[in-house]
């Protein structure tokens, strides 16, 4: 009894996964689109502020930070902003060997690169979002039909390992560049009260390497796939 109603029971896992699978594929999609339409827009609008105020990500390069985390204004001493000020950055704002935290630079009289550069994580993101959604949405309709190990899944999924790399390290890049274009045009990088130097994070990176890995099991599948094909 039991093993008659087996068959029975696969069937209505598989008729199930068959329709959310392609709800996610599609949703998936639609949050890629939105994004990359977002991030376009947003930075877009970034750029017609010029020469308005810029805030951008900066890194003390003293032992002590004063106290204050978000909006709030810090005194940093032997550093005044013309026409600007310093604020405090997020709690995990960027850190550095040597570095205790890292401020928000707010400066009058930004450039449309420098009002690009501070909103590019928006943009890279959200083209890095659409990429991903348009290799996995094949991916996944695959495996909604039952073919996982489909032609071309293992690349696809390749694809999203090195978007994900890059993504993950030229989006947090693009503002702590603006950054430095903004000490150097108000004169601060030269007090020396800041790094000099870009930070890459490295778990984008171990992100990417682990859906290396799934694509490569994936490969394997499509080996085994043509082989057992080749054998019918």
């Amino acid at each position: 009894m039991l093993d008659a109603m087996e068959p029975e029971t696969r069937s209505a896992a598989t008729a199930r996964s068959s329709l959310w699978v392609p709800r996610l594929a599609s949703l998936l999609l639609a949050l890629g689109v939105l994004g990359a339409l977002w991030g376009t827009a947003y930075s877009i609008n970034g750029m017609t502020q010029a020469p308005a105020t810029v805030k951008a990500p900066v890194t003390l390069a003293v032992s002590e930070l004063a106290a204050g985390w978000g909006n709030v204004r810090v005194q940093v001493t032997g550093v005044d902003v013309p026409a600007g000020w310093l604020a405090g950055a997020r709690p995990d704002g960027l850190q550095a060997s040597g570095v205790d935290g890292g401020l928000t630079v707010a400066a009058w009289g930004s450039t449309r690169v420098e009002q690009l550069l501070g909103r590019g994580d928006w943009l890279i993101g959200g083209i890095g979002l659409l990429v991903g959604a348009v290799a996995l949405r094949p991916v996944l309709l695959s495996i909604a039909a039952g073919r996982p190990f489909a032609p071309g899944n293992a690349r696809r999924i390749t694809l999203v390992a090195a978007t994900v790399a890059v993504v993950g390290a030229a989006a947090p890049l693009a503002p702590q560049i603006a950054g430095q274009l903004v000490l150097a045009r108000t004169g601060l990088a030269r007090t020396g009260a800041f790094v000099s130097t870009v930070a890459v994070s490295p778990e984008p990176l171990l992100v990417a390497a682990l859906v290396l890995a799934v694509a490569t099991a994936f490969r394997a599948g499509e080996a085994m796939s043509r082989d057992v094909d080749g054998l019918v």
